[in-house]
């Protein structure tokens, strides 16, 4: 099993994401305190308090539960990210051109973009090139 991640710079953009939930957080627990000013309850405050502790918690797990663009290959099939696709299920590979992501189109007509532009491009390069060669026997030859 042949297995590729993303650079560090896809961990920085991680945090980002996370440091700007946070933000978003901070920004929505202020208006919230206005509102809070006029009930003047303590029991109001902590409720809001550890309402917004959970937003955040919350979308810090989605953002790095979501954002997962390994891609390993396997004998009958290849992993992106959380979905497992047999290489008979690939109907054709369309790789990168001028900055786009390569994207497969699989026999019902589905389209799966690979988002490989956090890997090395050496990675990239090799990842297209094995998809390539796993799905040849399968492709139609006109």
């Amino acid at each position: 099993m042949k297995q590729y991640r993303p650079t560090l710079l896809y961990s920085i953009k991680i945090f980002g994401l996370v440091v700007g939930a946070g933000f978003s957080v901070f920004i929505f627990s202020l208006f919230l305190d206005i509102v809070s000013f006029f009930v003047e309850s303590s029991l109001f405050e902590k409720i809001i308090f550890i309402l917004l502790i959970i937003v955040f918690i919350g979308a810090a797990f989605l953002i790095i539960r979501s954002n997962n663009p390994s891609i390993s290959f396997n004998k009958d099939y290849m992993t992106i990210g959380r979905q497992e696709i047999a290489y008979d299920f690939i109907e054709n590979l369309y790789p990168a051109k001028g900055g786009s992501e390569p994207y497969i189109i699989t026999t019902d007509g589905e389209k799966i973009d690979l988002e490989i532009s956090w890997f090395r491009k050496k990675d990239r390069i090799e990842i297209e090139k094995i998809i390539l060669e796993k799905i040849q026997p399968f492709t139609k030859q006109t």
